[in-house]
């Protein structure tokens, strides 16, 4: 049996460890708190790149263990086992060790030939510091689930645009990267996760000692879609009179003015994100104990969902919500089959078809129209959903302009309140909402986008 308490770290680590200590001592001496602001955040970014360059020694330490049947030796049932023994793991963060150093750690042949790692290209970008462990698992969950049937410069492919993508994403958001990926590649395996969502299904509420309960659970897309699609609009923050949150409502707070004429001074709304959810919900259970009707505001409570021709065409692939979230194109048609549902179809470069033509204030068509089409405020730069939006005329009303798609965008109610102050003006370019910042911002007022508005300025 090996012996697990003997032999001698090598002189790399030795040395690497002596720059460690040196550098904490500079740490506890107070060298960050006479750094500037812009070199706190380069000495943040430096450390964050080499904590994730150290995942790429775990991993090749992992893998020579795995190399040398370790474990077997210290008569222990796996590594991971070994791992949780030795290092004092969870049995979770063990795990993620071993299948991190599967994918990502060098391997061998029978014949003992070192190979390249399982997925090159996240090793080497874990090497630069760039990918997370979490950006390396989201990427490996989804080359796993391509089936055999895909050709391998796909999966190459499929490989070299998510770490590109985790390049200037978040996991989550590149694990949408992958849904999309998936549902190009292999449309029919994506399309039986649906059977996978409602066999998880579940939902509990408990009471709890105290008085309250605890809500926990786990929703279809489909069921998901629908609940936000009622809960985010009205969980949006409510300005108020300095009495209170609970006044009057917005349009009061608004308008209310000193004797001067002169805006009283207002209070954001005090609630959390997640109080404000709550309280939505806890309307939503009230309206449907008394079975009244949902008063609409601007944005209608609906569900919106967006597709393309060819999925709309070939019943296959991924939809979208205008929160961002994916359910499969059979389960969107289903679900506009049973409820409230406006599915709207892009063309190409993103752009919505007409809808409407004359009226001052812009019709459901048209407010759905350009829900899908900016997907939340259109200004550079915000990421207000579309439910916390108002629907602004380009060229104004009063000066002509027309309630047409051509001349309408989405923009949150501080952008709608200030953009024209600031220097800001807006123009529809090729169908879609582009910005023009001031001078002081951009002396060559180049055009701007959302990042949302998916066709580029060329």
């Amino acid at each position: 049996m090996a012996d697990m308490n003997g032999g001698a770290v090598s002189g790399g680590l030795t040395e690497a460890a002596n720059g460690l200590s040196f550098y904490l001592g500079d740490v506890s001496a107070g060298v960050l708190s006479s750094l500037s602001d812009g070199d706190l955040l380069a000495e943040l970014r430096e450390c964050e790149a080499l904590r994730r360059r150290w995942l790429m020694v775990d991993a090749a330490l992992v893998a020579e263990l795995e190399r040398r049947s370790f474990a077997g030796r210290l008569a222990m049932p796996s590594t991971s086992t070994l791992l949780q023994g030795v290092l004092r793991l969870s049995p979770t963060e063990a795990r993620q060790r071993v299948d991190a150093a599967a994918v990502c750690g060098p391997r061998w042949s029978l014949t003992g030939e070192r190979l390249e790692p399982l997925l090159p290209r996240v090793a080497a970008s874990q090497a630069d510091g760039v990918l997370s462990a979490e950006h390396a698992r989201v990427i490996a969950s989804t080359i796993e689930r391509l089936p055999a049937s895909v050709a391998p410069a796909d999966a190459i492919a499929a490989e070299e645009h998510l770490v590109l993508a985790a390049g200037q994403l978040r996991p989550r958001e590149v694990g949408l990267v992958g849904q999309r990926i998936l549902a190009h590649l292999d449309p029919d395996g994506v399309l039986q996760s649906d059977a996978e969502h409602a066999r998880r299904r579940s939902f509990s509420v408990t009471p709890e000692s105290g008085g309250g309960y605890r809500a926990s659970g786990r929703l279809t897309p489909a069921c998901g879609a629908l609940l936000l699609t009622w809960l985010s609009p009205r969980a949006a923050p409510r300005p108020a009179t300095s009495e209170g949150p609970h006044n009057s409502g917005d349009n009061a707070a608004e308008d209310n003015r000193s004797a001067t004429g002169a805006p009283s001074e207002r209070v954001q709304d005090a609630r959390s994100y997640g109080q404000r959810m709550h309280d939505a919900l806890e309307e939503l259970a009230g309206l449907a104990v008394r079975s009244t009707e949902v008063v609409e505001s601007g944005a209608p409570a609906q569900v919106i969902i967006t597709m393309t021709a060819s999925q709309l065409a070939d019943r296959s692939g991924l939809a979208e919500t205008s929160f961002g979230q994916l359910l499969t194109v059979p389960e969107a048609l289903r679900l506009a089959d049973e409820a409230a549902i406006s599915l709207l179809v892009r063309d190409a470069r993103g752009a919505i078809l007409k809808h409407g033509r004359l009226k001052r204030i812009a019709t459901r068509a048209q407010t759905l129209a350009l829900i899908a089409r900016d997907r939340g405020c259109s200004f550079p730069g915000c990421d207000r959903p579309p439910e916390w939006c108002q629907r602004h005329h380009v060229v104004g009303w009063a000066e002509g302009g027309r309630t047409d798609l051509d001349n309408l965008t989405l923009i949150c109610g501080y952008h709608h309140r200030h953009f024209e102050a600031e220097g800001w003006s807006c123009r529809l370019v090729e169908g879609l909402p582009t910005w023009i910042p001031p001078h002081w911002i951009d002396p060559e007022r180049r055009p701007r986008r959302n990042h949302r508005i998916t066709h580029e300025l060329r």
